[in-house]
């Protein structure tokens, strides 16, 4: 049984239920909406879309319909460079990727499920036991050569969440405004946590010097970066046939 966990918002979740339908195949597979939280903490879902093989994690984003379609065919899947493929994961997830950010490591997302998504396994045929001990040996390093990705992926969710949380009313100037370092590092805090789950020891030790640079990128693309985010958002939430068929889900 493959089951994809998805979230009606998510543009690559939109765009995998579309082409899934568009080839026939939507029947083929267990959709779930993440809406409530017990169906993502049951599945240990890090990011949507989450694919799995009889509850073992074997694909997220980035993803596709054609990935999924390989997938259904039971097609060997190869993701290239594995620490190349985790982190981009860990991008695609502004879970893992604030966690990272607030701890100044990817050693905290290194969760074995997690790199068996990001690295596609089993259709892979990656070891992930041992990609995962690699990586973590590796995890300062990576962390430091992917920083600058990690904050502008950050970035990114940090407008689309002050659109959400406008109405989708918030303007270009208005998001200038609301950039700060402070409001930033408040945002990250929240994103990074469940409950106090995941932040560090000592949560009044923020990273500001990767708030200000998260800040700094948002002032200045905010009429870009908000007009990518509306255009995705309207997209999605402007396809009537989509909205009746997620809203008809379950979530478990």
């Amino acid at each position: 049984m493959i089951t994809i966990y998805f979230h009606p918002s998510c543009a690559t979740s939109y765009e995998v239920i579309r082409g899934l339908k568009a080839a026939g195949a939507l029947e083929k597979v267990r959709l779930v909406r993440t809406v409530s939280p017990s169906a993502a903490l049951a599945a240990r879902v890090w990011s949507v879309p989450w694919v799995t093989i009889d509850g073992a994690p074997v694909a997220t984003d980035p993803t596709s319909a054609d990935e999924v379609l390989a997938i259904l065919r039971g097609e060997r899947v190869d993701v290239g460079d594995a620490e190349e493929a985790f982190m981009t994961a860990v991008l695609h997830s502004s879970f893992a990727s604030a966690v990272a950010l607030l701890h100044g490591d990817v050693k905290p997302v290194v969760d074995e499920e997690f790199v068996s998504a990001a690295l596609r396994a089993p259709l892979s045929g990656a070891d992930v036991k041992k990609a995962a001990e690699a990586i973590r040996s590796k995890s300062s390093r990576l962390f430091e050569e992917w920083r600058d990705k990690i904050r502008r992926a950050l970035a990114v969710s940090f407008v689309r969440e002050a659109y959400w949380a406008s109405g989708g009313a918030i303007t270009p100037e208005g998001l200038e405004g609301l950039a700060s370092p402070l409001s930033v590092g408040l945002w990250v805090i929240g994103k990074a946590s469940i409950g106090r789950s995941a932040l560090p020891a000592v949560p009044s030790r923020p990273p500001t010097e990767d708030f200000e640079a998260i800040a700094s990128f948002v002032r200045r693309s905010a009429r870009g970066l908000l007009l990518k985010v509306a255009e995705e958002q309207r997209a999605i939430y402007s396809d009537a046939e989509y909205l009746k068929l997620v809203e008809s889900l379950p979530d478990l």
